[in-house]
């Protein structure tokens, strides 16, 4: 199970998280084949593989959280996402090595089992200002496109990581992945996994700030 924080922590680290570049905004709430906006009420609940990563902090579409082994978290309040969408979240790494990644995943299916049975594909960055694509399908990791330098991607700084905004825009047919929206990437569709839950990825020992997670119908440009 996620544990939470003390309310006085909270407000602390979402305020803080706010300042590091995570906007606020209205989550969508999804099912296969279609979005809906949620109720004004609506509330995420996250949930953790494995379990011990701990969500600090949670309000909105806004957490942080920290990993002890590599962890996803995803919102199990929200149904599967279906060609087109988009997905985007501002991820600053708080604390963590320069070469421990962090991103976003999708078309995610069997995330509360093993990772003998997961299924999904993932978007990270890390502090070095490269990107990593890749699909997980059970215990294969197979890479897709292989960790790259890109411009767009701010890199760590005095030790810290600074805010990158993440997008994957699924299309019928490609995948085009987007950084500070610069599009670093595209993909053949086939090669991923692109229907399923959505989510976040953090690698080893990293404390995460997750601004503005959402995802909208359509897949941009």
């Amino acid at each position: 199970m996620i544990r939470l924080a003390p309310p006085t922590l909270l407000v602390a680290l979402l305020a803080a998280a706010a300042c590091d570049g995570g906007a606020p905004g209205a989550q969508q709430a999804v099912s296969t084949g279609a979005l809906r906006a949620p109720e004004p009420s609506a509330r995420h609940s996250w949930q953790s593989n494995p379990a011990g990563a701990t969500v600090q902090a949670s309000g909105g579409d806004s957490l942080v959280m920290a990993t002890g082994p590599h962890s996803i978290l995803w919102d199990v309040a929200a149904g599967e996402l279906a060609p087109p969408y988009t997905l985007r979240a501002t991820l600053t790494k708080r604390e963590g090595r320069l070469h421990e990644g962090v991103g976003l995943l999708f078309g995610g299916s069997g995330l509360e089992g093993p990772e003998s049975g997961q299924v999904y594909s993932y978007f990270l960055v890390r502090g070095d200002g490269s990107y990593l694509v890749k699909r997980r399908q059970g215990a294969e990791t197979p890479v897709v496109r292989d960790w790259t330098a890109h411009p767009a991607i701010r890199r760590d700084h005095e030790g810290r990581g600074r805010p990158n905004v993440l997008e994957v825009r699924v299309g019928e047919s490609e995948v085009a992945f987007v950084v500070n929206g610069a599009e670093v990437a595209r993909v053949p569709a086939g090669e991923l996994s692109v229907r399923g839950r959505a989510g976040v990825r953090a690698a080893h020992d990293v404390t995460l700030s997750v601004g503005g997670f959402a995802a909208s119908a359509g897949a941009g440009q």
